[in-house]
């Protein structure tokens, strides 16, 4: 197992996080914890675990292969599958897994249903309406006949409803969305059915809008240790669990007027030492989300941003610590490696300890986790 870089998981912090999201849920509402992607990034096998002995009885994922991977782990508690499975293998698999599954459209109902019929076996379903996220689910028009055959299914147990929110930055729209929501459930339950968990809440929901708690709240971004991008009311108490590591495997002084990495982009002021860590773009260092800008301001400062690390503005360096100092990234990240300006005359040695500013959902799942208790004892998955 290489140990050239490796995250550290603080077992702590995510025990304070939850103990305060637990402590700002709705007393009728129960925890759904979301370790999609790999628990953001800090490991969803573990992380499931140190969650579920702590008290946690219901998951979430994005996939059926996530979920699966859960259950080889041995985590048996209640695991709720976002998207629609795709054929009768993972349908079957996954009811034999007592996963709890979500149907988006009548034909995901009759895929289920199929298969249920023959395993001769019970599906739990959660079932999701599209109030405006548009990815998928049910419209209002379809949504009351399609609850209404599964209900009348002998093998398929209808335990939720829900739906994702789709702008955290607008509450109006927010509180359109579940208006529209809770109207499809008013329809729901006039017409005799009975839905023991409807959720809405996400983390940026859950802070703003405690009305919004219903049965259960689906929290994830917060138990990672950061909050949603907005504003909120309520800000908790959270404790970031992640730190990315590696070492330093070079260290070379070269002159002033060196020029550093590929196409020569940076050329250095003053003689300075060169530490080489092994850590680039494919561990995720340097790597930015690349959607497109939400409106025009938004555009603006990406453009800003672009123009001034054209001109090497100090303020947007790419910094890694180092003995407790932080030091910018030169030159261009390489695919596996980067390179590290440290003054002249700083102590610094090969197999040095640093920290590497990469952010949690973009390292790569291949690089070892280390979960620390208390930051004393460790264990390597």
């Amino acid at each position: 197992m290489s140990m050239d870089k490796w995250i550290e998981i603080d077992v702590e912090a995510v025990k304070n996080n939850l103990q305060e999201v637990n402590s700002w849920i709705d007393k009728k509402a129960r925890l759904i914890a979301v370790v999609k992607a790999n628990a953001y990034g800090h490991g969803a096998e573990e992380t499931a675990r140190i969650l579920c002995q702590n008290g946690v009885d219901f998951l979430a994922v994005s996939f059926f292969y996530e979920a699966m991977e859960l259950r080889k782990a041995g985590i048996d508690t209640n695991i709720l599958v976002f998207s629609p499975v795709i054929n009768e293998e993972e349908a079957r698999e996954a009811i034999q897994n007592q996963l709890t599954l979500t149907i988006t459209s009548d034909d995901d109902r009759d895929l289920l249903q199929r298969v249920c019929d023959a395993l001769n076996c019970q599906a739990r379903v959660h079932v999701k309406i599209d109030t405006g996220l548009g990815r998928f689910g049910l419209n209002e028009e379809d949504f009351l006949r399609v609850c209404q055959k599964i209900s009348s299914s002998e093998y398929m147990y209808m335990e939720g409803i829900y739906t994702h929110t789709a702008d955290p930055s607008s509450p109006a729209y927010t509180d359109r969305q579940f208006e529209q929501f809770m109207q499809v459930v008013n329809r729901l339950e006039q017409a005799g059915m009975v839905i023991p968990i409807k959720h809405i809440a996400n983390s940026a929901v859950f802070l703003r809008s405690p009305h919004m708690h219903l049965d259960a709240v689906r929290i994830g971004t917060l138990l990672s240790g950061q909050h949603p991008v907005g504003n909120f009311p309520k800000r908790l108490q959270l404790q970031d669990p992640y730190t990315f590591k590696s070492r330093i495997i070079s260290v070379r002084t070269l002159p002033r007027g060196s020029f550093l990495g590929y196409y020569r982009t940076f050329k250095l002021k003053s003689a300075a030492q060169i530490a080489v860590i092994p850590v680039g773009f494919h561990d995720g260092l340097a790597l930015e989300v690349a959607n497109k800008p939400v409106g025009f301001i938004d555009m603006v400062k990406k453009l800003v941003k672009i123009v001034l690390g054209y001109l090497n503005w100090t303020s947007l360096d790419l910094n890694i610590k180092v003995r407790g100092q932080n030091y910018p990234i030169r030159g261009k990240v390489f695919m596996q490696m980067a390179l590290l300006e440290i003054p002249a005359g700083v102590e610094v040695r090969v197999g040095d300890e640093v920290e590497l500013p990469v952010r949690k959902t973009l390292a790569s799942s291949s690089i070892s986790r280390i979960y620390l208790q208390n930051r004393e004892a460790a264990r390597m998955v």
